[in-house]
């Protein structure tokens, strides 16, 4: 079985429920990978790029792209071709916060509607009150993950920027006792991105939280798409190990989803922060969106992921652990907007956050 790239983190025993879902993913990869692909079955749509917390790890606070949301006449247009295609998952979210989005259950319908069989969205909780996620579910919503990213409520702040640990906990409770009392089939997941000062909070968060979730991710925290590794290898130390060509795998976002960015851009990577893996402007496309899947762009990308090429790419940083100069894939243009405020809030709390 061909594996995703980051499948040893899921080995470990504290992911053993998690690593079921790894498994279901891992099958909707092609038995081989080449340059063509066939069209996936799951797909990320960034209904926004806008998130109301200021994780210490994440690339939003230092994001220079501005805040912008999803059309939705494009939304309608990728969901209607991508289901003729076979596409069956959609996770609304990718770099923002989806419960931030006041239309988020017409997006979840509008997929529903099409014949998307789930509908998926990752949030950090704080906004996911009782009656947001009633109305979501009512309007389709399949599963739900929260990214809770420190078990005490001095710790979170940090990571998280937010004082909102009890806030996201009384959430969490309320949506379970809500399910649970009234039989609803909602798939309740966590995921746990530690750093070297959080890492000793494992067995309180599963304590804590296990209880309420099927299964939780817990993963060191990461370079994100590799664009901030300087400030990463701060604070979570196996972000510090450079890999050779023997110890990676070409990253498995390239054969197994199609991701669409809220100015219509599709893109070869999740956390696409800056729009550097662009490979078509979807939104102004006339070309249906099988043949974008396979354009020379991302074949061209497929082809050095699979060859261990990935100089220049931001990729080559992401999986070898380096810190090299980048090029954009594909020219885009994109309105510019630094939050220097942001910034500087997660520059000041990384130095209240490193061990001494």
């Amino acid at each position: 079985m061909l594996k995703p790239f980051n499948y040893k983190l899921f080995l470990e025993n504290i992911n053993s429920k998690y690593r079921k879902i790894i498994h279901k993913r891992s099958d909707q990869l092609p038995k081989k990978l080449s340059e063509n692909a066939p069209f996936p079955k799951n797909c990320l749509v960034e209904i926004s790029n806008s998130c109301n917390h200021e994780c210490i790890f994440c690339n939003s606070p230092r994001m220079e792209r501005r805040l912008n949301k999803l059309n939705e006449k494009t939304y309608e247009k990728f969901i209607s071709q991508s289901v003729q295609h076979g596409m069956e998952e959609v996770g609304l979210y990718s770099t923002g916060e989806p419960f931030m989005s006041k239309n988020l259950n017409w997006f979840i319908k509008t997929a529903k509607e099409n014949g998307i069989k789930r509908v998926y969205i990752t949030t950090n909780g704080s906004l996911a009150s009782i009656d947001k996620v009633k109305s979501a579910k009512k309007a389709g919503l399949d599963s739900i993950k929260f990214s809770i990213n420190s078990a005490t409520k001095e710790n979170y702040l940090l990571v998280h920027g937010k004082n909102d640990f009890d806030k996201v906990t009384q959430n969490i409770s309320n949506i379970f006792k809500w399910k649970k009392d009234e039989n609803i089939d909602l798939e309740m997941l966590g995921s746990f991105i530690y750093t070297d000062k959080t890492k000793h909070e494992i067995d309180l968060f599963k304590k804590t939280f296990d209880k309420y979730l099927l299964a939780t991710m817990i993963i060191p925290a990461g370079t994100q798409g590799g664009r901030f590794n300087s400030d990463i290898k701060k604070i979570s130390t196996p972000s510090r190990v450079k890999k050779s060509k023997d110890d990676i795998h070409p990253c498995s976002f390239l054969w197994d989803r199609i991701i669409l960015t809220c100015e219509g851009y599709i893109t070869a990577c999740a956390v696409d922060y800056e729009l550097d893996l662009v490979y078509a402007d979807f939104r102004n496309s006339e070309l249906d969106i099988s043949e974008i899947w396979n354009n020379n762009i991302i074949k061209e990308l497929r082809k050095k992921h699979l060859n261990k090429d990935l100089n220049n790419l931001v990729c080559k940083n992401c999986l070898y652990g380096t810190n090299d100069a980048y090029k954009k894939i594909m020219n885009v243009s994109y309105e510019k907007k630094r939050n220097e405020k942001n910034e500087k809030k997660v520059t000041d709390r990384m130095q209240d956050f490193q061990i001494k």
